[in-house]
């Protein structure tokens, strides 16, 4: 009777510690997928400040050639 016991509590410890393991488990994954999000996001982000760069560049460049609006008949001086 004493050996059922004893194999049901490491049975049970056994369960306890695969759950400890599946937490770890979900924590390396998710640990995982940070960090390429940051690496994915880092890489974007290099890729809006160029599109906005080339925005601001041209729109200034409009702006020079035909004045606030566009027109040429709006031309600022």
């Amino acid at each position: 009777m004493r050996y059922l016991w004893v194999c049901k509590a490491r049975l049970g410890f056994a369960a306890r510690s695969e759950r400890g393991q599946t937490l770890v488990e979900y924590t390396l994954v998710l640990a995982l997928v940070s960090v390429v999000a940051i690496a994915a996001l880092t890489e974007f982000s290099s890729a809006v400040q160029n599109l906005y760069g080339q925005t601001d560049s041209t729109l200034n460049t409009v702006l020079k050639t035909h004045g606030h609006c566009g027109h040429k008949a709006c031309k600022t001086p």
